[in-house]
This record gives C-alpha cells, structure tokens and sequence, in this order.
C-alpha cells in the first residue's frame, strides 16, 4: 500500500484539529462559483468564518479522525465540490450571513432555468448590423429606431427548467442579463453534537412563526368540530349557537323578542320574491292582461250603441 502523501496527512490534521476545537461546522457546496466570487466571498466573512476548499474524501477522513458525535451523519452531507466553513456563529445566523454574499452572475451555458428567463422588451446599445440577425436567430422580435437595434416584446427566452444553451448564455450576457444567482449553498452543519440537515438550517424566524399560527388555526378548528371544549373555542361555539338557534327558531316559526327582526327580514324577503312572480310572467302573459284591460271599455261602448238604437225605434 503506498503511503499517503505528507501534504495530506498534514492537512487531514489540521482540519481534524479545526473540527474538533470550533463550535459550529459546516459544509457548503461550490459548484458553479467562479474564484474571484469565491475570494470576495471570503474577503466579506473573514471577520465571522473561515471557508477552506476540501477534497471529500479528505474531510470525511478528518471527521473520522475527530471522533466527534453524529459525525456520520455530517459525513454524509458532504457531496460534490465542497467548501469547509467553521465559525463560533449559530447555524441560522451562518445561513443569513452566505445568502447575504449570493450574488447575480451570468449563466455560462449548460446550467438549468431556476426559473423563466425573461428578456423585457426596450432599446438595446447595438446599432444595426449583426446583431440584428443573432437576435432574430434567437427569436426576438426587433426594429430598428433612431439608430439602435429595439427589442420590440417581452419574450421568455429560456422556460423554467430547461436548460440554457451556450448560445443563448452568450447573448443574454451581451444584453447584461445574469440569471443565475451564485454563492455558498449550505449542505449541512454541525454544533455541540447535533447535526442540523440543509432543511432545517433554512428555516427563518417567520416560517417558524407561521407554522406556528397554522398549527394554531388547525388545533382550533379540530377543537370546534369535535366539541372540545377550551377557552379559545368558547366565542366561537357563541356564535355558532347563535347562528343554529335563529335558523332553528325560523324554521319552526318560534317568535321572541330577541328574533323579531329575523322574522321581519323573512317577510320582506318572501313578498319582494312574490311581488315578483306577479309583476313577472311572459310576454304572452302580459298581452292577454292587457286585452283583459280592455275588454271593459268596447263592452260599455256597445251597451251604449244598443241603448241608442232602442230609444230610435220606440220614438222613432
């Protein structure tokens, strides 16, 4: 077996050492972050962390040698290309701090839409000339004003999902568009024994919060349709009462004082709905009223003609 070289049993030490005496470690993946990102990155928490690129293979064989408690799990997070992050900070504040340094890079070609990428329409800095044909080819639609080649609609130039071809990379970094948003994406951490998963180191004060107001919402409903009886059901068993009592009183026709004024609305609702099936009917309905009307009138003016010709013949 050949012997391992020293730079790595050097390195495996000191990164044992750094596990074993620091409070809060974590694993961070670096896929897709180019090294002037990754130094400034280091320049902006150099004061709160210390990021080392590591081989995983090397920093399992440090977790290993630390013995620390759950390190297994730890071990496990640890995938790809990766960075070792060790602070005196807690897990939430580290999380704050790296999405804090993310910022918005240019897609390279090869990497998938996290989301659709839009290019709005407006008036770009290239005059005519080839440009004209590359955004064509790319299926923008563009004129020509005042001597700048305009995109003339917004158009979602790569779907959520798909990924983004080196071709069109290329025009949306001459367009100034940077799609991706790049930075150290936590993998896991590990503090005083616990090992906390990507997932729960993502969580915020709000969502905590919120969980906690939902959780509240359900516990409250499942008290009310169980008939639970705690005080912060009580006004809402009151009105639900209320509410069984008045439809109960109007369907038996009870009448108190304390229900009047549902009985009233009842009234009013049922002669407006009356009123209207008089007042409504079809128009055949409402032709043979008005002949009806009407009939009264050439009645009496034929009574009257027949008295006249009565009258004529006894004095004429």
């Amino acid at each position: 077996m050949s012997k391992a070289a020293q730079w790595k049993v050097e390195l495996v030490s000191d990164l044992s050492r750094r596990i074993s005496e620091n409070k809060l470690l974590a694993v961070a993946s670096i896929k897709g972050i180019r090294n002037s990102q990754l130094q400034q990155i280091r320049k902006d928490l150099r004061k709160s962390a210390r990021i080392q690129v590591v081989r995983v293979r090397l920093l399992e064989k440090a977790i290993d040698q630390s013995k620390i408690p759950n390190g297994e799990r730890f071990k496990e997070s640890a995938s790809g290309q990766v960075a070792l992050i060790t602070t005196s900070e807690s897990p939430l504040k580290l999380y704050e701090m790296l999405n804090h340094t993310k910022q918005k890079a240019p897609a390279r070609g090869g990497e998938i839409a996290d989301e659709d990428i839009i290019i709005e329409a407006k008036e770009t800095s290239f005059p005519p000339g080839p440009m004209v044909s590359e955004f064509q080819k790319a299926g923008l639609s563009t004129a020509i004003e005042k001597g700048k080649i305009v995109i003339k609609k917004d158009t979602v130039f790569v779907k959520k999902g798909e990924v983004i071809s080196k071709e069109k990379a290329k025009l949306m970094e001459k367009l100034e568009i940077f799609p991706l948003t790049v930075g150290l994406n936590l993998l896991g951490a590990y503090g005083e024994g616990t090992f906390y998963s990507k997932e729960s180191i993502s969580i915020t004060i709000n969502d905590i919060m919120g969980y906690v107001a939902t959780a509240y919402s359900q516990a409250k409903q499942t008290a009310l349709q169980s008939m639970f009886l705690i005080p912060e059901i009580i006004p809402d068993l009151l009105v639900k009462g209320r509410i069984a009592a008045e439809a109960l009183s109007l369907e038996t026709g009870f009448i108190d004082e304390k229900n009047m004024g549902v009985f009233i609305l009842k009234a009013i609702r049922e002669a407006n709905a009356l009123l209207s099936e008089v007042e409504g009917g079809t128009e055949e309905e409402v032709k043979e009223e008005k002949k009806e009307i009407n009939k009264p009138e050439e009645s009496s003016k034929n009574t009257e003609d027949d008295v006249s010709q009565g009258l004529g013949a006894l004095f004429g």
